[in-house]
């Protein structure tokens, strides 16, 4: 069981490091970029930013009553923070959206909306109608501008 678990942890770990490596995409030349503070990233991932970090410490927790080195849970808690938090860039530009180290292609975006919080945009995901939520900026103020019904 202990193997199951190390290596359940290997595969956290690949996944956190990729999850982290696209967050440092750099947006397309002549993009109006804003970056994303720690707070306002914090508010965006919503529950995600309580519940990712508790997860972490609870492996942090059985890793040390199974009396197993916490190195590798460890990691997985700092990878964690690093992306839940790490002050991305959040543009737009001719080919599209980046956020989230993600490109929303521009064909892909269906319409904007204004919220409280910033905007909504509704989005053809992989198939899929999603709609995600923008920060108040400039680079927001640009999308509502260009996809507003």
């Amino acid at each position: 069981m202990a193997d199951f678990l190390f290596y359940a942890k290997i595969v956290l770990l690949i996944v956190l490091l990729y999850d982290v490596g696209i967050l440092f995409r750099k947006p397309e030349e002549g993009s109006k970029v804003a970056k994303l503070d720690f707070w306002t990233e914090m508010e965006r991932k919503g529950i995600n930013a309580l519940l990712i970090p508790s997860t972490m410490v609870f492996i942090i927790c059985l890793d040390i009553v199974q009396e197993v080195d916490i190195y590798l849970s460890t990691s997985l808690f700092v990878l964690s923070l690093l992306y839940l938090g790490y002050p991305r860039p959040f543009a737009f530009g001719k080919n599209g959206i980046l956020l989230d180290g993600k490109i929303i292609a521009t064909d892909r975006i269906l319409k904007a909306k204004k919220t409280e919080k910033g905007a909504k945009i509704s989005i053809e995901w992989y198939g899929w109608l999603m709609e995600k939520d923008l920060p108040v900026s400039d680079v927001t103020d640009s999308i509502l501008k260009e996809f507003s019904d």
